[in-house]
């Protein structure tokens, strides 16, 4: 068999009607993304694929194999699509481009871990990643694509747009709104009712005490603009 092609270890616990997901980015996002997925039995089988021809033939975790994407276009039975890759612009654009070729008969799937604490009445787009010991509040909505990663805290009646990042261990108050493709830092923290605006970036353990303006990057306690603190955003 051709290791670009080679078929994943199944779940003996999941069903025939279970369908296969396909997790996109093998790097680390990726093994976030696939040990939520198997911790899940969701899935009848997870594999993993990558642009990358040196990581065809190899394992992302024990059990997925890394496939090439001209692969995909040989999945018969339905399948999911989770795209795994860090970088917001590069999520977003990776999605939209396989939904368009090699994946278009898939559909986006989300990936919850089953520690990932999940709240009455939230709202989970397509394609979302809820990660291990993550905190969903009630009534919060999570756009396309979004990613709440390890530990971190996205509290009541906030809203996390489209293939925006909350990484490890951030924590946002109660109404906070995150723009599209924004960025909130590892250890960040967001205050109650706050804004961080499309594309903007909150550094790690950085502490917002004020609306964050689109295309910005903050840092510090309390979060300034990173330019004003002295560092080189350019």
């Amino acid at each position: 068999m051709n290791p670009a092609s080679r078929s994943p270890a199944p779940n003996p616990r999941a069903d025939a009607d279970t369908p296969v997901l396909v997790v996109f980015g093998a790097g680390g996002h990726g093994r976030v993304a696939a040990d939520a997925a198997l911790a899940s039995g969701a899935w009848r089988a997870v594999m993993a694929c990558d642009r990358r021809e040196a990581l065809w033939g190899s394992e992302l975790l024990p059990g997925v194999p890394v496939v090439s994407p001209a692969t995909l276009r040989e999945l018969r039975e339905p399948w999911g699509l989770h795209v795994a890759i860090g970088d917001n612009a590069s999520r977003q654009r990776e999605a939209r481009a396989l939904l368009a070729d090699e994946a278009r008969q898939a559909r986006l799937a989300s990936v919850i871990h089953p520690s990932a604490a999940l709240a009455v009445g939230a709202r989970v787009g397509a394609g979302c990643l809820l990660a291990a010991q993550c905190v969903v509040g009630p009534l919060a909505e999570l756009g396309e694509g979004a990613v709440v990663n390890h530990g971190a805290v996205v509290d009541h009646d906030c809203v996390v747009q489209a293939w925006a990042h909350v990484a490890p261990g951030a924590r946002l108050g109660g109404g906070v709104r995150v723009g599209e493709a924004a960025l909130v830092g590892a250890g960040s923290t967001v205050l109650r009712g706050l804004a961080v605006g499309a594309r903007c970036v909150l550094g790690a353990g950085a502490v917002a005490l004020q609306d964050l303006p689109a295309d910005s990057c903050w840092v510090g306690v309390p979060a300034r603009p990173a330019q004003a603190a002295g560092h080189d955003v350019a």
